[in-house]
């Protein structure tokens, strides 16, 4: 059995928990508008910010860092280059979603 299909497994992860963050980061800067029309205080709102901030950077770091199932390189990114939306491995060449063997 090839470990392909886990690594790929792992990816989708990786770019569901991302979207997940990022809509409950929006979804607690939302929330945290109450409290703060209520005190009359930005703190709430700041707390939120920097909170949903820390883990949307956190949470795209872990999809950037994604090692190739072939050469186990960052997928999306060389010394020079930075593509998250590429087809293929900058390294190595392997399509997205193919098997390494």
């Amino acid at each position: 059995m090839s470990l392909a299909p886990d690594a790929w497994q792992d990816y989708r992860h990786r770019r569901k928990r991302l979207l997940w963050v990022v809509l409950g980061g929006l979804a607690a800067l939302a929330l945290s508008l109450l409290p703060a029309k209520a005190w009359h205080s930005g703190k709430p709102v700041l707390a939120a910010f920097l909170l949903s901030t820390g883990t949307t950077l956190w949470s795209a770091g872990s999809v950037s860092a994604f090692p190739c199932p072939r050469c186990r390189k960052p997928f999306t990114h060389d010394d020079d280059t930075r593509n998250e939306f590429t087809g293929s491995c900058l390294h190595c060449g392997l399509p997205k979603w193919s098997n390494p063997a």
